[in-house]
């Protein structure tokens, strides 16, 4: 088993899956960019902490979000991005796993391959452990982490057996 739900990576000891990275933009206040579809597109900012849209002048707008698209990061050439499992609490240690990408195509999403042997690591259980996971773009910004809402959590259930 391999999922993502809410930011929580689910997977089962040995198991292989791909995670499609797509990093909206944010400013200093971590408003999401959106723009509307116009051939000059105008730029909007949303809080969604508080759920209020700003213009660019960050003033609030009564457009609706509905009508918006949010604007992703283009990942380029050469980008690297890390993806990290620690133990949990253990962001101030080494991370159990470590995986390096490099793009190689310019995208508007990544995608980060998880082998078997990747996802065998760990001590064995016969129930669920739970880890900690950050992700990061070209050494120097965290895109993927412990936020407002806490820690990103990887979740490691036991191997599934022959019978299964």
């Amino acid at each position: 088993m391999f999922k993502i739900k809410d930011s929580t990576i689910h997977c089962s000891r040995g198991d292989s899956g791909t995670i499609s990275l797509k990093v909206p933009y944010v400013d200093v206040n971590d408003y999401i960019k959106y723009e509307d579809n116009e051939v000059t597109p105008n730029v909007y900012w949303y809080d969604k902490v508080n759920e209020i849209l700003y213009d660019s002048d960050y003033e609030e707008s009564s457009v609706s979000l509905d009508t918006l698209h949010i604007v992703f990061y283009q990942f380029q050439i050469d980008d690297k991005i890390t993806f990290n499992i620690y133990n949990r609490n253990g962001y101030d240690t080494e991370p159990v796993v470590s995986k390096d990408i490099i793009v190689d195509t310019a995208a508007y999403n990544v995608d980060i391959p998880l082998t078997e042997e990747e996802m065998t690591f760990g001590e064995i259980s016969n129930k669920p452990v739970t880890y900690w996971y950050d992700i990061t773009l070209n050494e120097d910004a965290t895109v993927v982490c412990y936020n407002e809402n806490g820690a990103k959590e990887f979740i490691q259930y036991p191997a599934k057996g022959d019978d299964e």
